[in-house]
């Protein structure tokens, strides 16, 4: 929703920021980085003149002959930036034989999750880097390679930055934003008359949204008990053929193995041998028959592209790979009596590094996508019918690049799996050195919670309405990508998972499940700022939950621990401002997330005046004076609620007797047919037909929009010949702006037939229109 600021920032009187302790350091480390480490070494930066960022830092440039076991120390200093950037990797020869490699002294038992590799490069994930005030050891590079007696060449070392890291220092991850302004009152208006009904129910089926990066039988039975007594759910993992299987996770045990009589086709009698059901039949009672989610990823070697694409299967063998997949679904309900009610076909595969058909000149890599999906679907539906089957697991959500070309390519996935799929699902992620989205408006903010999150999925819900191609949407991930467990990375991520579930909780018609990244614990990276637990110092062994300790992660469990009940509808005039309300027998509960630039006072005094609350209570997990702190639930003043920016907050009005609605408020979507119009500065014209409209009790007109450069010139609208205006907000103050405007529509303009005309500025596309409607149901 944009709507006109409360108060400007003209009337208001700025007090000078300070940066939290963790902020200095993290600023002699940036200093340190562009004043003396960079110096003689290559370099590559993005943009120019005052707005050049720097990429990619060439650590090293020396040949090394490598053999297994064998290591390479890195420059003195490297280890103290290290944490700048995301990935390292490296160039050379014969890189296709490593196995493997650890990093001294960030993850020395455990290999970070490689991302590229092929014979001349070979590139990985920085390790998770421990909060600790102590200088690190000097770094170094442990090779272990897939034959004991093979070698490569070893050319150079490069660490590469997710985004692109400024010369100049960024203090906004290091300060309470807003702090240095009044706070301001944003009234909400809470319906306690009506219930809310959204896709068909009233109910918030807590099981959709508070989920976890896990599956049911994967940690021991302590972390599951934990997480059920927070009333959190197994929610999506994922399963690589590649090694689960052609490996192994335990001592001598049987791999799956090529047919000799069919090349590139698995010996599917490995399953009459092996135990898929192992992870079923150990976790607790209360998960055996959970729903969750799965993913395949990483199809055997001798069906699939060599080195590239995590395992993509080769065309020749698409068949070949979705029998495997049918027969590995198949044994796990034989052998545990059940297996995930979700797989998704391919991890991220609408990216080339995933789905390696994408990068082939000679090869249609989405038309390829579409029909893996479809042959996958069909060998798992002949055998297991009642497992539903999706995909593509997208990564970068960003559907506007290449002139909405990611967006075209996405509406015709949907439309050539059409009959075949049950579901589709997406991952979206906040970049690193995102704090602050609000404030970064106007420098380059791209990522998806200033609206785009939204913008995107009404286009991808139109384009199914468009092709009768109406499915669930399973947000399989989502959080940040930035390490580190420093409080502004663990703000991130938590700031990130609360704001995307609060926008999802109000699309229960879209979205049948969402997952968070968020893990117990990972064995594979026990120091990830993504777990809620690690491993605690001074122990051989990790298992039980008791030989771990929780981070500050652990406290998402806690902020939603209990929210649950039935919707009420709410009204409030704020920007950037997200509000799920519910109400039970004895509590109306808020879910408020603020996304804009301000620290507001959220006011409830009218809703507890009529309702008679007799407390107001607030539990809040929010970044303050260089932490992030968790407060549980203490009683507020509902005059005068404080949300801090980026902050969730979870606000509870105590009820004397429980609420009861005299009617249900029934809110439906309705869209045009047309996405992603480019308006060119003249009248567009979109249809929206409306069952019924005299039924309709308020309505409201909402329209997604593209632009670089921002929004600096009023949208022109009418409906059915009326003129309606449009508020802007501050659409013309983002570099890129990719998001919603709305406006309530009067009754008495609308029809069967609504014909909306849009005027907007050169370089606009409309990217969807729809009609929001509420209706008294039956």
């Amino acid at each position: 929703m944009l709507a006109s600021a409360t108060c400007s920032m003209a009337q208001q009187t700025a007090t000078p920021p300070t940066i939290s302790k963790e902020g200095k350091k993290q600023k002699a480390i940036h200093d340190y980085l562009f004043d003396t480490f960079i110096k003689n070494r290559k370099t590559v930066y993005q943009g120019s003149a005052d707005n050049r960022s720097l990429k990619e830092l060439t650590v090293l440039e020396q040949i090394h002959q490598i053999r297994d076991g064998e290591e390479i120390e890195l420059p003195a200093g490297t280890e103290r930036i290290a944490i700048l950037f995301r990935h390292f990797g490296f160039h050379g020869e014969n890189l296709d034989r490593i196995k493997e490699v650890h990093v001294f002294p960030f993850s020395p038992d455990k290999a970070p999750p490689r991302s590229v590799q092929v014979k001349d490069f070979y590139r990985v994930q920085m390790p998770s880097i421990s909060n600790n005030d102590q200088p690190p050891q000097r770094m170094k590079i442990r090779f272990l390679m897939k034959q004991k007696d093979a070698a490569c060449r070893i050319d150079d070392l490069v660490f590469y930055a997710q985004n692109a890291i400024s010369p100049e220092f960024d203090t906004i991850p290091y300060r309470d934003l807003g702090s240095e302004f009044p706070r301001e009152r944003v009234e909400v208006h809470v319906d306690t008359d009506h219930e809310l009904s959204i896709g068909g129910t009233s109910d918030l089926q807590r099981h959709r949204w508070f989920r976890m990066h896990e599956t049911s039988g994967v940690v021991d039975q302590s972390f599951e008990t934990w997480a059920s007594e927070h009333n959190f759910l197994p929610g999506r993992g994922a399963f690589k053929f590649n090694p689960a299987l052609t490996h192994g996770w335990k001592k001598d045990a049987e791999t799956l193995q090529e047919r000799k009589d069919k090349p590139g086709a698995a010996d599917l009698t490995f399953f009459d041998r092996y135990d898929a059901g192992e992870r079923q039949r150990r976790t607790i009672p209360l998960w055996k028959d959970t729903p969750f989610a799965l993913c395949f990823n990483d199809w055997p070697e001798f069906m699939s592209v060599p080195l590239q694409g995590r395992g993509t299967p080769l065309v020749e063998h698409f068949d070949d790979a979705a029998e495997l997949a049918a027969a590995y679904v198949a044994d796990q309900i034989k052998d545990g009596g059940s297996t995930a009610a979700w797989w998704e076909v391919k991890n991220e595969s609408s990216v080339a590094s995933e789905w390696s058909h994408h990068d082939r000149k000679d090869a249609d890599g989405w038309g390829l996508l579409s029909d893996f999906h479809n042959r996958v679907a069909a060998k798992v539906h002949a055998s297991s019918p009642a497992v539903k089957v999706g995909g593509p697991s997208s990564a970068y959500m960003q559907l506007q690049a290449g002139n909405f070309k990611l967006y075209q390519n996405q509406a015709r996935f949907i439309q050539e799996t059409r009959g075949h799929l049950d579901f589709f699902s997406h991952h979206f992620y906040e970049n690193a050195l995102t704090l602050g989205a609000h404030e970064r408006r106007g420098l380059g903010y791209s990522n998806y919670l200033l609206g785009r999150y939204e913008a995107i999925l009404d286009m991808l819900r139109a384009e199914m309405h468009r092709v009768d191609n109406v499915l669930p949407i399973l947000i399989t991930e989502t959080g940040s990508l930035q390490n580190g467990r420093e409080p502004s990375d663990n703000w991130l991520r938590l700031y990130a998972w609360n704001a995307y579930l609060t926008k999802s909780m109000q699309r229960p018609d879209q979205i049948d499940m969402f997952v968070p990244f968020i893990f117990l614990h990972m064995s594979w990276n026990p120091n990830s700022g993504d777990a809620a637990f690690a491993p605690k110092p001074g122990l051989k062994r990790h298992v039980t939950i008791d030989d771990f300790e929780p981070t500050i992660v652990a406290r998402y469990f806690d902020l939603w621990r209990d929210f649950d009940g039935r919707r009420l509808p709410v009204a409030f005039d704020r920007d950037y401002l997200d509000v799920v309300a519910i109400h039970d027998d004895k509590q109306v509960s808020l879910a408020v997330t603020n996304m804009g630039g301000r620290q507001i006072a959220v006011d409830l005094s009218g809703v507890a005046s009529k309702i008679g609350a007799t407390a107001a209570r607030q539990t809040r997990l929010n970044y303050h004076q260089g932490d992030v702190v968790f407060e549980p639930e203490q009683a507020v003043d509902a005059n005068a609620i404080p949300v801090d920016v980026n902050e969730t907050t979870v606000i509870r009005l105590t009820l004397s007797r429980p609420l009861n609605p005299s009617g249900t408020l029934q809110m439906d979507r309705i869209y045009a047919a047309e996405t992603a119009v480019a308006t060119a500065d003249k009248p567009t014209v979109f249809q929206v037909e409306l069952e019924d409209p005299k039924t309709v009790q308020s309505a409201k007109l909402i329209i997604g929009i593209h632009r670089n450069g921002g929004i600096n010139k009023p949208v022109k609208v009418s409906v059915n010949d009326t003129p309606i205006t449009l508020d802007m907000g501050d659409a013309n103050e983002f570099s890129e702006f990719f998001g919603s405007l709305d406006t309530a529509l009067p009754m008495s303009i609308l029809r069967e037939q609504n014909q909306v005309t849009i005027t907007s500025q050169e370089g606009a596309t409309i990217t969807s229109v729809q009609v929001v409607v509420h209706r008294t149901a039956n």
